[in-house]
């Protein structure tokens, strides 16, 4: 997929909803001196998008007994990012994926997927954006935070179009239980597809990596310990899932603009 920018997200997020029966909202965005307090930099290019929407609620469900309501939800202010979640302290997911400042958390799943975004720690640069579970596996979803956002768009519009629960088709009556449940469903589907046949990407050792005739896989390994682990993401065009063999958990870390996964022996302390 070609690249697309965050102006151009914010367009879409706000069609999106516009026709989407009040199924989804956009929260709104946030100031600039809040993004200046924030513990990574966020480049103008990502303001463009922050500044007008903090986040994308997405209703899949509504009980037809109590009316209770359930939600996805794209939390670019998500808690994690503050080691918190619901009360519970989450400092280990921040340590899991490479300290603080070196990412931004943007959701998480019911199915226990948590989704950031890689920050550069040398430029302040947005990079690619990845999943990973409590496990060492992790899959590289999308090659940025518009990307992602332009197929979570297509995913949910497929859904409301599939489910007659575009605005132009409930003539701007709000959708019944059912439909909801309906339009919940399909855009789980899409959503979940979307990385479902991710490419394997083999990693390679610190060693190999250091005598690579590749200058970046080098430069990548040149200070890592000899038990690590790295993966070249640059062949992979769409979604690519590596897994990382330790017996315990990992650290991971990302060079190189976010191409090249990194990933380190941890226990979790």
């Amino acid at each position: 997929m070609a690249d697309f920018d965050t102006a151009e997200a914010v367009l879409l997020l706000r069609r999106l909803a516009e026709d989407s029966s009040g199924l989804i909202t956009l929260d709104p965005g946030i100031d600039d001196d809040v993004l200046d307090g924030w513990p990574v930099p966020v480049p103008e290019a990502i303001r463009v998008l922050l500044r007008a929407v903090a986040g994308v609620r997405i209703t899949v469900a509504r009980s037809e007994v109590n009316g209770h309501t359930s939600y996805e939800h794209l939390d670019f202010v998500h808690p994690y990012n503050e080691g918190r979640y619901h009360g519970h302290d989450t400092s280990w997911y921040l340590d899991h994926v490479g300290g603080a400042g070196s990412h931004w958390f943007v959701h998480t799943d019911h199915g226990d997927g948590h989704t950031y975004v890689d920050v550069d720690r040398d430029t302040g640069g947005w990079g690619p954006v990845f999943r990973f579970w409590d496990d060492t596996d992790t899959v590289r979803v999308a090659p940025s935070l518009p990307v992602w956002l332009q197929e979570f768009a297509d995913c949910a519009r497929r859904a409301l179009v599939e489910t007659g629960t575009l605005t132009t088709a409930t003539g701007g009556t709000a959708p019944g239980a059912a439909a909801i449940r309906a339009f919940g469903s399909s855009f789980a589907e899409h959503w979940t597809a979307l990385d479902a046949k991710p490419a394997a990407v083999r990693p390679v050792t610190v060693p190999e990596a250091r005598s690579a005739t590749d200058p970046v896989l080098r430069a990548a390994a040149a200070d890592l310990p000899d038990d690590a682990l790295l993966a070249d993401l640059r062949p992979v065009t769409g979604p690519a899932r590596v897994h990382f063999p330790f017996p315990v958990s990992c650290q991971y870390a990302r060079r190189h603009g976010g191409t090249v996964l990194i990933a380190t022996p941890w226990d979790g302390e």
